[in-house]
């Protein structure tokens, strides 16, 4: 059995290390792509877009691995509402 590869330093300083936590965060998922969205201490829902392709693959493999809740936009059914 393999084990899960831990994220690079960088993955983990990008996601939390402002403060966030594993419950602020959720993915959306469209036909065409999955975006990083968090939930701020205000309570709004913001889009986190990432300009470096392999920190942003790594981000969302990093919170998908961690259970983080999906969201599916734009297909035959949504499965929830974002917040």
């Amino acid at each position: 059995m393999t084990m899960p590869q831990e994220p690079a330093p960088e993955v983990e300083e990008f996601l939390f290390g402002s403060g966030l936590g594993v419950d602020d965060y959720y993915v959306e998922r469209t036909p065409v792509s999955e975006v990083i969205c968090y939930v701020g201490r205000d309570g709004r829902a913001f889009d986190l877009h990432i300009n470096n392709e392999t920190l942003a693959s790594a981000a969302i493999a990093h919170l998908l691995a961690l259970g983080v809740r999906v969201v599916v936009l734009g297909g035959v059914a949504q499965t929830e509402s974002a917040p």
